[in-house]
């Protein structure tokens, strides 16, 4: 490969060519070379290939379920990517289970006491043994504190950042490897995608991080009594622990059980999908997680969130392209919704055939226009959206693409809790509220305020750099640089008939000074005609031949 590795990864290595081989994938083991890796044993045993009748997405997340945590978590972002992926891959990979067999309660107390420097009985009155929940990189004890609350810990598992950590190392080779050996590869940017896939990874693995992601939403929903989210006990967090309070409800796709709490369907529907409006226009922070097993209900139609390792964040620049964005949709009109999707970054208008892109835009507003909202997923809109992006090599910033997924999750859960439901009959009134506070002179003050800073510190550096420039102009070493855009082919045009010129000159020129050698009479002769002379001519009229079929060829003349 190409670097050096270790026995260790090498073992690792072998390890995933024999799964990969045994579940049907021996392709990609030839396509990455990764055969020499394999023991002789192995290559002489062979590898028996495992569920033949099933579809080769399903014998890929199998696959991806044995070679373990980082696989699963890497097939869990692969789902998200519907420019990598064909459509019956992208559903199958969010069947993944993020479910293994749970580790020890020793390794759970010599975690915790490694974590906090005291035995776990002195931290809490009472500890479960056995977790409610495992996962591949921690699992989930019910706990007690000194002071009577009831709490959850979560324990990550012993040894797995090593275990990440190495299969990142084999992840990057094969990226690597992609990227210089397999041409189709290249347009993925494969480097990049595992550069982004272990910072999403490596914030899973600090559980600081969700500490304070749980913080900002419990902040966030301070005031708002449709939404709980349980308060972290910072004192008892730390990297590889996190303690937080318990909260007792119900699975919010247990519709049974709803029911049999007498709580109404309908409305907590309505609250989740507000929250989750909230989230998104108003907070700028939005979970990208919302699946069942991490949102619960509670007495009073209360919506509780639960798990914030996978967050989304938007800044105010894309809150408010994404209002456009939905306004323009609801009023039928294509040329702002491309215009928002040029200034989020996801087209360039220079490298796109920019009437077609309209045209396709326009029949995808067609689409949903006028339809019944109750027939109208929004997730799945954005999701068709992101996709024609990419098809005309555009470039979707990756918190749009988890915001798709969890909006197509939130809507899901909240039809099945109210089969009336469309979140853009929630939507619409909110973000015109929204715009209406866009609109409004302290708002506007507000944001010309923020913009004072900036504006004095470019005047403060204005005749600095005027300096610098006439500095440069004076010394001779300013120097500009032009970049021209759509001149190649007159360049080239150019070039051929400069090339054709030249050729013509040199030609003429042999004529001449064959004739004069001939005139002059200069030795020695071939019947009477001076040989040079001759070689002249000959060489004046092959060039004069294939001059003529060239310009016959080109078809220009």
């Amino acid at each position: 490969m190409m670097r050096r590795i270790s026995k260790r990864q090498i073992r690792r290595y072998r390890e995933l060519t024999n799964i990969a081989i045994k579940y049907g994938f021996g392709y990609l083991v030839d396509r990455f070379n990764l055969h020499p890796i394999r023991s002789l044993t192995d290559r002489v045993a062979g590898t028996q290939k495992v569920h033949p009748e099933l579809s080769d997405p399903e014998r890929l997340r199998l696959m991806l379920e044995e070679l373990g945590p980082t696989y699963i978590k890497f097939g869990q972002i692969l789902s998200t990517r519907y420019d990598l992926l064909p459509k019956e891959y992208i559903k199958e990979l969010e069947k993944l289970q993020d479910t293994v067999p749970p580790f020890s309660y020793t390794d759970v107390c010599r975690i915790v006491t490694e974590e906090f420097g005291m035995p776990i009985d002195q931290i809490f009155a009472s500890f479960s043994h056995k977790p409610f929940a495992s996962a591949s990189l921690g699992q989930v004890h019910s706990a007690t504190m000194q002071s009577g609350d009831a709490v959850i810990v979560k324990v990550q598992r012993p040894g797995i950042k090593e275990i990440i950590d190495a299969d990142l190392k084999i992840l990057y080779d094969l990226a690597h490897f992609a990227n210089q050996h397999i041409r189709e590869a290249r347009a993925f940017n494969p480097v990049g995608f595992i550069s982004e896939f272990e910072r999403i990874i490596h914030a899973e693995l600090d559980y600081t991080l969700e500490a304070q992601n749980a913080d900002e939403f419990r902040e966030n929903f301070s005031e708002d009594a449709t939404v709980y989210i349980p308060e972290v006990y910072w004192d008892y967090t730390r990297w590889q622990v996190l303690t937080m309070e318990f909260i007792d409800g119900i699975k919010i796709s247990d519709l049974d059980a709803i029911d049999a709490a007498g709580m109404d369907r309908k409305t907590i529907s309505r609250n989740f999908a507000r929250s989750f409006l909230k989230q998104i226009f108003i907070y700028g922070m939005f979970h990208g997680d919302p699946h069942p097993g991490n949102v619960l209900a509670r007495g009073g139609n209360v919506v509780a969130f639960i798990d914030f390792g996978i967050i989304g964040h938007l800044d105010r620049t894309t809150g408010d392209d994404l209002v456009d964005f939905f306004i323009a949709i609801s009023e039928n009109d294509s040329d702002t919704v491309i215009d928002v999707l040029a200034h989020i970054g996801a087209i360039n208008y220079d490298e796109i055939d920019l009437p077609q892109f309209r045209f396709e835009i326009s029949n995808m507003i067609h689409k949903y226009y006028g339809k019944s909202l109750r027939y109208v997923n929004t997730g799945v809109m954005l999701r068709e959206m992101i996709s024609m992006v990419l098809e005309y090599h555009g470039n979707v910033p990756s918190n749009l693409v988890l915001l798709s997924k969890a909006l197509m999750i939130e809507e899901e859960v909240c039809s099945q809790l109210d089969p009336d439901y469309n979140l853009q009959d929630l939507a619409n009134p909110f973000i015109r509220e929204l715009v209406s506070e866009r609109m409004r002179p302290t708002r506007i003050i507000g944001e010309w305020i923020r913009m004072i800073p900036g504006f004095g510190r470019l005047v403060r550096r204005f005749p600095h750099r005027i300096d610098q420039i006439l500095l440069r102009a004076e010394k001779g070493t300013l120097r500009l640089e032009f970049e021209h855009h759509g001149l190649d082919h007159i360049v080239s045009e150019l070039g051929i008939m400069s090339n054709r010129i030249s050729s013509s000159m040199i030609i003429s020129a042999l004529i001449i000074a064959s004739a004069l050698i001939i005139q002059s009479g200069m030795k020695p002769f071939v019947c009477g005609v001076p040989v040079l002379g001759m070689i002249g001519f000959v060489i004046a009229g092959v060039f004069g031949m294939w001059l003529v079929f060239s310009i016959m060829r080109s078809g220009r003349f």
